[in-house]
């Protein structure tokens, strides 16, 4: 396991090579701009490590999700992730018993859930369980 790297002041990010898979903590609240800025290092960073494709979203201190964000994630950045990473990208969103219920959105559909070619996408309450389904995926 690597250290920790800090990449910004609200995100963590950690390559667990025996499991092949990053680890990206948020350590804070953020707003549109730095969420997107985030996703974007969480990128570049799994892009560095082998081209790792199972990641790890530790999102409890994420407070609110923003629908328009949800969409620029659905729209924008999950499809760009296999022309990026060279295959599809398994996402592991570990959440907070508290936030399961601000997360239903009845427009996305019921999760697990596969974007196209691209990325299939969890939430978790248990980090146990997250890491256990992202090391299923093959």
């Amino acid at each position: 396991m690597t250290a920790p790297v800090s990449v910004t002041d609200y995100l963590l990010l950690q390559h667990r090579p025996d499991l092949g898979l990053v680890t990206a903590r948020w350590t804070r609240p953020v707003g549109s701009q730095e969420l997107r800025a985030g996703y974007q290092e969480i990128l570049r960073y799994a892009g560095g490590c082998d081209a790792c494709r199972r990641w790890l979203i530790d999102a409890r201190r994420r407070v609110e999700v923003d629908a328009r964000d949800v969409h620029w994630l659905t729209s924008v950045f999950y499809p760009t992730l296999r022309q990026h990473l060279h295959g599809h990208v398994y996402l592991a969103f570990l959440i907070g018993p508290h936030q399961a219920d601000d997360v239903q959105d009845d427009s996305l559909p019921p999760l697990p859930h596969t974007h196209g070619d691209n990325c299939s996408v969890n939430q978790f309450t248990d980090e146990g369980e997250a890491v256990r389904w992202l090391v299923a995926q093959r």
